[in-house]
């Protein structure tokens, strides 16, 4: 956590929330739906669900955060103070929004590893992020083929000018927030195509010097990570697993004769 949060700060909190989520799925609810599928018997564990924190970032249909900073940028006269106004008018009851009241434009969420304060100021500009359209033209004019995946916006609007069709409007101000949002969603949906195994990087002292490892430092990062409530519930359940194969080929000794004869 930097010692001010801004807009850069909340979409890295965001991804980090989104993936700590999918954590949460693989690890815990994952194991719990495998016990029940194979009808084994266990005690079901409760553990913290990150749902609701989302839905206060991303959630369209009440207004989350970003969608809130998209409408604002929409607006010619909106400003920050105007932001983070109605984010503490439209979320004041959310159990993961909390509202300094010393300070109008700062807000906190409390997310999976913390609570977390950000300070609004820019917040508008840093996600408009406006390039202007002959900058843009000429990075259309490029000849490199990563360059022209980076500026595709071009090409649509030349097509509608050609066809002399008007057009849409806030078709080219997509803001950031919406394209962090849209790219998120894509790289979920690959994580979730994909056999997932997840290693986690502890830094071991704030120092950055060597053979130093600071416990108290490296514990609370686990237990943000979540790394410590995963160990928590599987020394509850089975822990343990073998391959069928290996598991017949080392104890298939302690079976009766006329099963190992079978």
């Amino acid at each position: 956590q930097f010692q001010t949060n801004s807009f850069e700060q909340l979409c890295i909190n965001y991804a980090n929330e989104r993936l700590q989520q999918q954590f949460n799925w693989d690890i815990f609810k994952a194991e719990q739906a495998e016990y029940e599928a194979e009808g084994i018997e266990w005690q079901a564990i409760e553990f913290v669900d990150n749902q609701e924190c989302l839905d206060l970032i991303d959630k369209k249909s009440s207004m989350g955060l970003l969608h809130l900073l998209d409408e604002e940028c929409k607006i010619q006269r909106g400003t920050d103070e105007k932001f983070a106004q109605k984010a503490r008018q439209t979320h004041a009851e959310h159990k993961d929004f909390d509202a300094p009241k010393g300070d109008q434009l700062t807000f906190a969420v409390k997310h999976y590893a913390g609570c977390v304060a950000y300070l609004c100021s820019g917040f508008r500009e840093k996600n408009k992020d406006t390039l202007h359209q002959d900058l843009a033209a000429v990075m259309q004019q490029s000849q490199a083929e990563v360059v022209l995946a980076l500026f595709p916006s071009e090409a649509p609007e030349r097509e509608s000018k050609r066809a002399g069709k008007p057009k849409a409007k806030g078709s080219d101000t997509m803001t950031v927030g919406s394209q962090f949002m849209t790219q998120l969603s894509s790289l979920m949906r690959t994580i979730n195509a994909t056999d997932v195994h997840y290693v986690r990087c502890i830094k071991p002292n704030t120092l950055n010097k060597p053979a130093i490892f600071d416990m108290a430092h490296s514990a609370h990062q686990l237990r943000c990570a979540g790394v410590l409530e995963a160990v928590r519930i599987s020394r509850m359940a089975y822990p343990n697993r073998m391959p069928h194969a290996s598991f017949v080929s080392r104890y298939a000794l302690l079976a009766p004769s006329e099963w190992q004869a079978a």
